[in-house]
């Protein structure tokens, strides 16, 4: 009689073979596998007893099929090797799980600044602590996205990483070499940001999990600004700013008082930005025709959301929330909808945003920073016009800064280093035009609901930047990674699964097009409206 263990297996011995039998907790489902030693004539009294085996326990199942099966089969012979590598790949997906719990938190003290609101965090890097926990649990992946094959399947990040080339190039070609102390570690920082959010963040249910952190870290460090603003409550990390309004006619200056955020959000045009951001989110989980009716209490945070954006007086942050609205209509209904609700809003903005409605190119405000993009302009002609005058030296030149993303990237990097910044939402943009053109070929229906918000996110943003220079900060990076991750999440989302864009000769001419098209678009605006 054989001998069995207690889950079922039994050892059959035999001169020239020995086989494991596992029959099954429930004696249905049995599997042998087979050790041959011996000489020849062992092995062929071994298969002789394979098919003895065969006929008493059930279906013989080959070696390859033990080896995927390994939670009900037993191997005769132990491998030591392949049971340190599958320890081995289980302490990297436990890291890698840490390492996403890290980079969410990452994402929340981003917004609500845990330093500036508990003085006793003020000398505790807890900001650094995240990201190099994240960055030890993630270092295999982020490193992955760095080869070739990888930057050609996800263009956006090649044009992340050609943007700190840009940057680089920007200094050597002036012989500026005191100007990389500054620009390499300060962009490394971001870059590490951007990597950890591309390699975390790769399936539907991370995606949506970063979204619900954003949101709700975005939603509460907002409703606290504006809490502060309406005098509700007074916090002491929040200080609001003065800032000029218009001149009368009889040349007295307005001033008005706009609200602030935390950290990086202290202009008021980067939390109306957020306030943009936070609000398509919001909409986004409160249309989920799949969720039970308890989804409008999103209606509660957009409430306070559009309030708090009257609260910065930001016209950029007003702009940008049309925009939108505008690509959100256009993606989902057509271009005919987004047409007439766009006259319609045109007309109404006047009577229903006041003084924040009125923008005018010809003088106050707007046409300061018309003439300051123009300065700038006319910086690169010559010898900078590739690789620019050198990054962060715009305000140098010109004595303050851009105010406008793109012509301080253009004018900072040069032509080289302004379209690869362009091709970051460029990229994305495309991505999500052909997904859109594939329709039903999509399986994951939650995942593809997701992109007209996405392309509402990045319009909107991108609006934004046009009066505002953020191009190496975290949060526009952050923009730009939630759009790179969509698409390659729904790369494999697609039946069958295929690229929506990868980095070739098409794409790239196509870029360089797109980007001379914006370069020539910046020079004509500010000689038709600079006075």
């Amino acid at each position: 009689m054989t001998p069995k263990n207690n889950r079922g297996v039994e050892f059959v011995t035999y001169s020239s073979a020995t086989w494991i039998v596992f029959l099954g907790e429930k004696g249905g489902q049995e599997c042998a596998a087979l050790s041959p030693t011996g000489t020849e004539s062992g092995r062929a009294e071994g298969r002789r007893q394979k098919a003895e085996v065969r006929g008493s326990a059930g279906t013989l199942h080959p070696p390859s099929i033990i080896h995927q099966t390994l939670n009900t089969a037993v191997l005769t012979r132990f491998n030591p090797w392949q049971t340190i590598q599958r320890h081995i790949v289980a302490l990297l997906e436990m890291f890698n799980g840490l390492a996403y719990v890290f980079f969410l938190l990452i994402n929340a003290t981003l917004f609500l600044r845990p330093a500036e609101m508990v003085p006793a965090f003020q000398s505790l890097p807890i900001y650094e602590a995240l990201v190099a926990g994240a960055a030890v649990g993630a270092l295999n992946r982020m490193m992955g996205k760095l080869t070739w094959g990888s930057l050609v399947r996800q263009p956006v990040t090649l044009c992340v990483m050609g943007v700190l080339l840009a940057a680089v190039l920007s200094h050597l070609s002036h012989f500026a070499f005191w100007g990389l102390q500054a620009t390499i570690p300060e962009y490394v920082k971001v870059l590490i940001y951007y990597l950890l959010l591309v390699s975390l963040v790769d399936t539907p249910h991370r995606y949506r999990g970063l979204l619900y952190t954003i949101c709700f870290c975005g939603t509460t460090m907002v409703a606290l600004c504006a809490a502060d603003y309406a005098g509700w409550h007074d916090l002491q990390f929040v200080e609001h700013v003065v800032d000029r309004d218009e001149i009368t006619e009889d040349g007295e200056i307005l001033l008005v008082l706009r609200m602030r955020g935390t950290g990086l959000f202290q202009d008021p045009n980067d939390i109306s930005l957020v306030i943009v951001l936070m609000s398509v989110l919001c909409c986004y989980f409160m249309m989920n025709p799949k969720s039970s009716p308890l989804r409008f209490g999103w209606l509660v945070p957009l409430v306070i959301l559009a309030v708090a954006l009257t609260f910065t007086r930001s016209r950029g942050g007003l702009l940008a929330g049309g925009t939108a609205g505008l690509v959100y209509l256009a993606y989902r209904y057509g271009r005919t909808t987004a047409i007439v609700c766009g006259l319609c809003g045109a007309l109404l903005l006047p009577l229903i945003a006041g003084r924040q409605g009125d923008i005018d190119l010809n003088e106050g405000t707007g046409n300061d920073r018309i003439q300051i993009w123009r300065e700038g302009l006319e910086e690169i002609k010559g010898s900078s016009l590739l690789f620019g005058i050198g990054q962060g030296n715009y305000a140098d030149f010109v004595g303050i800064g851009a105010h406008n993303s793109y012509v301080n990237s253009f004018v900072e990097l040069g032509l080289f280093g302004g379209t690869l910044f362009w091709g970051c939402f460029a990229f994305s943009a495309l991505g999500l035009y052909q997904l859109r053109r594939a329709g039903a070929d999509v399986r994951n229906s939650e995942a593809a609901r997701f992109a007209p918000f996405l392309a509402a996110i990045l319009a909107g943003w991108c609006t934004g930047l046009f009066s505002l220079s953020r191009c190496y900060v975290v949060p526009t990076y952050l923009l730009i990674g939630l759009g790179a991750a969509y698409i390659h999440i729904m790369n494999s989302q697609l039946s069958p699964p295929r690229l929506l864009v990868v980095w070739n000769r098409n794409h790239a001419w196509l870029l360089a097009v797109s980007s001379a098209g914006v370069f020539i678009m910046l020079n004509v605006f500010v000689k038709v409206f600079a006075s």
